[in-house]
């Protein structure tokens, strides 16, 4: 079993805004994630292949996760954050 995690919840809409994205991502040393929402499905979110699948696979249910320093999620991304409306 896993341990327990924060997570900020995300939308992707598209290629564009996918590499936008990890462009963003990949100026942090730490190491990042996205998972689904059962924490089951989980791919490296600085790879743009893995980034794809999320938004084929469970695109309703993306969180990214920072694996180095639990709850840190970059004020930066807050524009991908996922907002109820």
């Amino acid at each position: 079993m896993r341990n327990p995690h924060t997570r900020a919840h995300i939308r992707l809409s598209n290629q564009a805004e996918v590499m936008e994205f990890i462009l963003e991502l990949s100026r942090y040393e730490d190491h990042f994630s996205i998972e689904s929402r059962s924490g089951v499905h989980r791919v490296n979110a600085k790879s743009v292949i893995g980034v794809m699948y999320t938004m084929f696979d469970f695109p309703e249910e993306m969180y990214l996760v920072n694996d180095d320093q639990d709850g840190v999620i970059p004020a930066s991304l807050d524009k991908y954050r996922y907002v109820r409306g």
